[in-house]
């Protein structure tokens, strides 16, 4: 557009070739949008235009991407250079774009979420929590609003069953040795072995029918980390619990 404002020559028709479908569309739409800030800048072009030229013709045309079109080819390098921040005299600029342009709203949230999530494993690391943690292989695998919204359909029962799998806080005998209400850590099955969550879902040999369905339909045995991350696997390590029966005087039997 800038290049048909500035042109002297005389033409009846222009075509711009855009190879953004939805920068196209953008011209369509009132409602603000990211971006948008861009589209009224290009509206303010094609006013100028028209008032230079009342009778031209013009046309917006989508190019696809690569399409071995000179202008576009040459339209792609220099906007690339421009992302490497080797950008043009500004004098051969249009007049929007001689001064840095305004932030995106949604990239700046973005960015401000990813910079959350990185201090928050920090501090996380940092606590003398993260040390007491019994389930290792858990530590910050995924951002927790990632398993809140993975089990915002289950059931009261459901969700804590698995928090509590996951902190390793739960009825077992190796936390309930640790807090003194069980006498021994031991797995009452397998002498000598402390009861972990581990031991309770991948090994003990009392469940080995049990462990047979919370298996099935994988190619590879899953870790500890994939069965209580994934929210594929979350049904069935909830059936494998209450098959199993080995936590119903502290969750009931499921449903």
């Amino acid at each position: 557009m800038e290049l048909l404002r500035t042109e002297r020559g005389r033409f009846g028709a222009a075509t711009l070739g855009v190879d953004n479908q939805a920068a196209l569309c953008l011209t369509e739409i009132t409602k603000p949008r990211p971006g948008h800030h861009l589209v009224r800048e290009v509206e303010t072009l094609v006013q100028d235009v028209r008032k230079k030229r009342p009778n031209l013709q013009l046309l917006g045309h989508w190019t696809p991407g690569h399409s071995n079109i000179e202008g576009n080819e040459m339209g792609d390098v220099e906007a690339k250079r421009a992302a490497r921040g080797q950008s043009s005299n500004p004098k051969h600029l249009p007049k929007a774009f001689r001064q840095r342009l305004p932030h995106s709203a949604a990239a700046r949230k973005q960015a401000y979420r990813k910079r959350a999530d990185k201090v928050a494993g920090q501090m996380w690391s940092a606590s003398p929590r993260y040390d007491r943690l019994a389930m290792r292989d858990l530590r910050m695998r995924r951002p927790l609003r990632f398993f809140h919204k993975a089990t915002m359909k289950l059931t009261r029962r459901q969700h804590n069953l698995l928090v509590q799998l996951r902190s390793g806080n739960i009825g077992l005998n190796g936390h309930l040795y640790r807090i003194g209400r069980a006498l021994s850590a031991d797995c009452p099955h397998c002498d000598g072995v402390i009861e972990t969550v581990g031991h309770f879902l991948q090994v003990c040999p009392k469940y080995e029918k049990e462990r047979q369905a919370l298996q099935r339909r994988v190619r590879r045995p899953e870790s500890i980390a994939e069965l209580l991350t994934n929210p594929a696997a979350f049904k069935r390590v909830l059936r494998f619990v209450d098959d199993t029966k080995r936590l119903s005087t502290i969750f009931g039997d499921g449903d």
